[in-house]
């Protein structure tokens, strides 16, 4: 339903060199070769394969040096037969050459003259024209995230603009009583506002801009007011007052402001008083006001639809098969429980950080990923087979070494 609802991604070109960690927002074809020309890959000399054909220990072939050929200064004639040229790494390969012998290989015979005891087959050392990549082929996709690969390629063709997906502008309201900022001692029953840095933070990380519109109390004006200024970004973020208490005005007032409550509650744990709606192009999420429930409520339901306005390709979480070390049980809600990962063999293995209050934020300091039990299901025992999502890349290695699959 949320995907559903994603407006068209709005572009824009940025430099170059602030192109890493956005997203393609169109294809990129090649339209030259890379390497432009055939280049040494060795420093040695270029000559051609027939000149030293029969060349041996005992009866080595002798040419004589007409020049050089360095990176950005090519030698810039035919070779001639029974000749080399002096190359270095880089270096542009000759014409009328047709291998690279490394200067490892070469002996200097005095006199303008190099001395060969092997042959060197055609294509030695010689990084072809095209080879990297060839004139039309795609490099970047459309909803590719730019890496610094990426922008080495992008500028190998020319470019030094790169059409990107602009990011999505997301308010983040906090709403309570109870929360002061965070260089504010706290009154009795107050705490200090941590779980809105923590979603400030899981929102740029996504790739949006976000702008934090402050703490408004448990007043219905107050709350509206905050509301109304947080409408005109691509995406609100309400935390606390989504739930049934007295005093939680979020939905009421969020249906007064315009917006169009397309969902409210789910059945999972933590976060099941998530509220989902839209108001013209905005898309407003309520999310509930403990920090863990805020931290898996984004992942599992905002961070997809901000992939899904930078025009992403990879919107949801990948999940991988694992086993448990402990006893786990879940309930008639799908369950999110954190966790601590670890390979053996060619197994993950997964237990719980500990307690699962949806109130104990450093839980997710210490977890690397979510073990997910389906509603309704079975108590499990240690070796029961359980899915998990990956926080980070951890559990050494790579994400394709620990997995076996590339991403």
């Amino acid at each position: 339903m949320i995907l559903d609802t994603i407006p068209a991604a709005r572009t824009e070109s940025v430099p170059l060199e602030r192109a890493a960690g956005r997203t393609a927002a169109g294809d990129i074809v090649s339209r030259t070769e890379i390497p432009p020309f055939d280049n040494s890959s060795m420093d040695g000399f270029a000559l051609r394969s027939a000149d030293v054909a029969r060349a041996a220990a005992a009866s080595p072939a002798t040419l004589r040096i007409a020049g050089e050929s360095s990176a950005g200064n090519p030698f810039g004639r035919t070779l001639p037969g029974g000749a080399a040229v002096r190359v270095m790494t880089g270096g542009v390969i000759p014409r009328g050459a047709d291998t690279v012998v490394p200067v490892e290989q070469v002996e200097d015979a005095g006199g303008g003259t190099v001395v060969i005891r092997a042959p060197s087959p055609p294509g030695a050392y010689i990084r072809r024209k095209g080879e990297d990549i060839a004139r039309g082929r795609l490099v970047v996709r459309r909803g590719d995230l730019l890496t610094p690969s990426h922008v080495g390629v992008i500028a190998s063709l020319g470019r030094t603009v790169a059409r990107v997906a602009a990011r999505p502008r997301v308010a983040v309201l906090a709403t309570g009583d109870e929360i002061v900022p965070p260089g504010v001692a706290p009154g009795p029953g107050q705490v200090r506002n941590s779980t809105s840095y923590a979603l400030l933070g899981m929102a740029q990380e996504a790739g949006a801009m976000p702008r934090f519109l402050g703490i408004a109390r448990d007043r219905k004006n107050e709350i509206r007011r905050s509301v109304l200024r947080g409408l005109d970004a691509d995406m609100l973020l309400l935390t606390g007052g989504v739930s049934v208490g007295a005093r939680d005005f979020v939905a009421e007032v969020l249906r007064g402001a315009g917006v169009n409550i397309l969902f409210h509650r789910v059945n999972i744990r933590p976060g099941s008083p998530l509220l989902f709606g839209t108001a013209r192009r905005t898309l407003v999420f309520g999310l509930p006001g403990n920090p863990v429930s805020t931290a898996v409520t984004f992942l599992q339901f905002v961070r997809p639809a901000i992939r899904a306005m930078l025009g992403r390709t990879d919107l949801l979480p990948a999940r991988f098969p694992a086993v448990t070390d402990e006893p786990l049980e879940g309930g008639q809600k799908r369950c999110y429980l954190r966790g601590i990962v670890r390979r053996e063999g060619g197994t993950f293995h997964v237990k719980t950080t500990g307690s699962q209050s949806s109130g104990v934020m450093t839980s997710m300091l210490t977890a690397d990923c979510l073990i997910i039990l389906p509603a309704g299901g079975r108590p499990l025992a240690p070796g029961d087979a359980v899915e998990i999502e990956l926080l980070r890349d951890t559990a050494g290695g790579s994400r394709e070494e620990r997995t076996g699959h590339h991403a």
